[in-house]
């Protein structure tokens, strides 16, 4: 079993150098509730396509608050890592990328998501973020295994992945409900050795 060569906490910050200005990722905290309502309910429409449907109160301030407690505890488990994406000048929420699905003992993988604000969409922040969370997979967490599931019609986050050196592996049918519908996923890794 790999040990983690840094200990990491809910205060554990990312710095990003993206090509747009720099970035910080951080674990959310209540602070970002009213940035993260107002853009997950102003772009709703344009993540419904590519995100698992919603349960009723997703965006209710108590829902908030009981994530940022799961979070809490994952983080302490080493089961996952939430962060939010902020712009360091100016402290706004971004968007998000997140390890999840963390599998320790001879898996040694996780899973990748990843969203950005529709505003703050083609400026690269994407990317940067996606390419320093995987450095921080591979350098802090020991993974050997990162893997992404994106829909085959979603070219722009395609393009995050591969531009970061994930690589197609196959194709997931239905794998996640999105929009109403089982939907089949493309299925991308990268290895700490590529």
């Amino acid at each position: 079993m790999s040990r983690l060569s840094t200990r990491v906490t809910t205060t554990t910050e990312i710095a990003v150098h993206a090509a747009s200005g720099p970035l910080i990722l951080r674990h959310p905290r209540w602070s970002d509730y009213e940035q993260w309502a107002a853009i997950r309910q102003a772009d709703a429409d344009y993540l419904r396509p590519w995100e698992p449907d919603w349960l009723e109160g997703h965006l209710s301030r108590s829902s908030y608050r009981m994530r940022l407690s799961r979070f809490k505890k994952m983080v302490a488990s080493d089961s996952a890592y939430p962060f939010h994406i902020v712009r360091a000048d100016t402290d706004a929420l971004i968007g998000a990328v997140n390890l999840t699905h963390i599998e320790r003992g001879a898996a040694q993988s996780a899973k990748l998501g990843y969203w950005i604000a529709q505003a703050h969409m083609s400026r690269g922040h994407g990317r940067a973020s996606v390419r320093a969370l995987t450095r921080f997979a591979f350098d802090t967490l020991a993974l050997h295994r990162i893997e992404a599931a994106v829909q085959t019609e979603n070219e722009p986050s395609i393009r995050v992945l591969e531009t970061n050196g994930y690589q197609l592996e196959g194709r997931a049918r239905g794998l996640l409900r999105i929009n109403g519908a089982w939907a089949d996923h493309a299925i991308y890794a990268r290895l700490r050795t590529d």
